[in-house]
């Protein structure tokens, strides 16, 4: 999105929320429970609403989980989308072909609790962040979201400087709801216990759920579970095997280890990955226009902080970083260590994908995470090593 009118551009949405009494929640997974856990108590809540039958009828909170079909809407309630990013664009349009208008009816996670606590507390808060150590790993995926077959060489972060990078995020940020240490395959950076360590005892109170991930293949040394036991973290094990079935034993035997230690984890079964096929993509014919709105009508809510910066896409940065994006512009990116108190909204319009340009130069290679142009694929597929991939393990 481009700004037109920086620093006031959820003026309007504010006063939208302000006028309602209460609000369904649409999307029972991951970040419906995540909202529920941090901001329940502050929004008052009605119903639920979710597209998956198994979940028609289930309680919470004593609260019959319904369809969409079945809402009659109330002149003072809203809908807050809490859909992740791989179903968003969809459930956007389905929303809208039901009547719902945007930012008046209905209102997505991220824009709704960084709106409704800067406008209300002076308070910035985020959905979420990604913090990328390395993208070094052990597998070698052909869909690869952090682009690794296209890299002549991981990408390896100095430690000092993923901490410089932490605390000037939490400097100037007071509360975000999932704090993501990425990869590569995390268990692979040799200061990943110590990282995540650092952030929990420094800001875990900050944060509603710390989070890391794994691909399931690798099973850490019992001093590095050892760390991960003591912090408030989470893992998420993305389940591989149907792909890599090589790495059976090592994958129960990972779920043994963090039971020992008692490390909280859930285990993704991963049913398909989205190609963003930035090899066979050309939309260097659209106009300016044309791209803004392909990035707007993306999906894609996350941001990667790196070197004192957010990316205001973190699919655009990890293409850059694997040399398939080129530089990227200054506008892409959002300078922490030049950020003031004053520019507080503008800090959460960027973070909501608010850009002078309105567009990534990534955007022109990607396919993104539209309800039309995305392509399910089989995660964690195979390639064989190949002249663009280098060995650094």
């Amino acid at each position: 999105m481009r700004w037109e009118n920086k620093g006031h551009e959820y003026d309007a949405m504010y006063l939208q929320i302000c006028g309602k009494n209460g609000f369904y929640i649409f999307g029972c997974g991951d970040y419906g429970k995540q909202f529920l856990n941090c901001f329940q108590n502050e929004v008052p809540i009605v119903g639920y609403i979710d597209n998956k039958l198994a979940k028609y009828g289930y309680e919470i909170n004593g609260i019959a989980c319904m369809e969409l079909k079945e809402l009659t809407l109330g002149e003072k309630e809203g809908i807050i989308l809490t859909i992740s990013q791989y179903d968003r664009a969809g459930a956007v349009e389905q929303l809208e072909l039901h009547g719902y208008r945007r930012n008046i009816d209905f209102f997505v996670i991220e824009e709704f609790i960084s709106v409704y606590y800067l406008y209300r507390y002076d308070k910035i808060c985020f959905l979420n962040i990604s913090l990328l150590p390395s993208t070094t790993c052990n597998l070698k995926c052909r869909h690869c979201l952090n682009f690794n077959p296209f890299a002549s060489e991981f990408y390896v972060r100095d430690w000092e400087a993923l901490k410089k990078d932490v605390d000037l995020f939490f400097a100037n940020v007071d509360f975000v709801m999932v704090f993501h240490v990425s990869g590569g395959e995390p268990m692979l950076y040799k200061h990943i216990a110590d990282l995540i360590e650092y952030i929990d005892r420094e800001y875990g109170d900050r944060i509603g759920t710390l989070r890391t991930v794994t691909n399931g293949t690798i099973v850490p040394c019992d001093d590095l579970l050892e760390k991960l036991s003591g912090c408030s973290v989470e893992v998420t094990v993305d389940d591989y095997r149907e792909a890599v079935p090589q790495y059976e034993a090592q994958f129960d035997n990972l779920i043994c280890k963090l039971e020992q230690y008692k490390v909280r984890y859930v285990v993704n079964k991963v049913e398909s990955w989205v190609d963003l096929a930035p090899e066979k993509t050309d939309y260097s014919y659209m106009t300016e226009e044309q791209l803004i709105r392909h990035r707007s009508e993306c999906g894609q809510t996350w941001q990667e902080l790196r070197d004192g910066k957010l990316y205001s896409c973190n699919y655009a940065s990890y293409a850059s970083v694997a040399g398939i994006a080129g530089e990227q512009d200054v506008e892409e990116s959002y300078d922490l260590r030049s950020h003031s108190v004053e520019r507080k909204r503008e800090l959460v319009e960027f973070r909501l994908g608010y850009t002078d340009k309105g567009y990534t130069n990534f955007c022109k290679k990607c396919r993104g995470f539209t309800a039309h142009d995305t392509d399910a694929v089989k995660p964690a597929v195979q390639i064989e090593r190949n002249s663009c991939w280098h060995e650094t393990m």
